[in-house]
């Protein structure tokens, strides 16, 4: 359990608590895969060197490719019944019909057939 003062300095830094707790989970997993430490502390601790690591900025979250955003704005549409001005929630399965619909393409061009 963290320290309400350091998990508060942490959600500042990292811009909420969804995004702090992706940002250590993906550094614990590459601190656990062998990547080297990018502070020098006493602790072998994985995540007190991660925490460490956010407070003296070594690490941030990195924002959206756009690969990413334009598979989101996919699922939008998807997801829209008319208006384009108005922001949709994006849901689970707009999401699988996105991914599944490129799949689809990307076996077409992989696999073409001579129709």
């Amino acid at each position: 359990m963290l320290d309400v003062d350091i998990e508060d300095q942490l959600v500042l830094k990292t811009g909420g608590k969804l995004q702090l707790t992706s940002l250590m989970q993906k550094r614990i997993v590459e601190l656990k895969r062998g990547a080297r430490p990018l502070v020098e502390i006493e602790s072998n601790d994985l995540q007190e060197i991660v925490i460490q690591e956010i407070l003296q900025e070594k690490i941030v979250l990195a924002e959206l490719e756009v690969a990413e955003t334009s598979f989101l704005s996919d699922a939008r549409k998807l997801s829209g019944d008319g208006d384009k001005d108005e922001e949709k929630e994006v849901y689970g399965s707009d999401l699988k019909k996105v991914k599944e619909a490129r799949i689809k393409e990307l076996s077409q061009f992989l696999n073409p057939t001579n129709e």
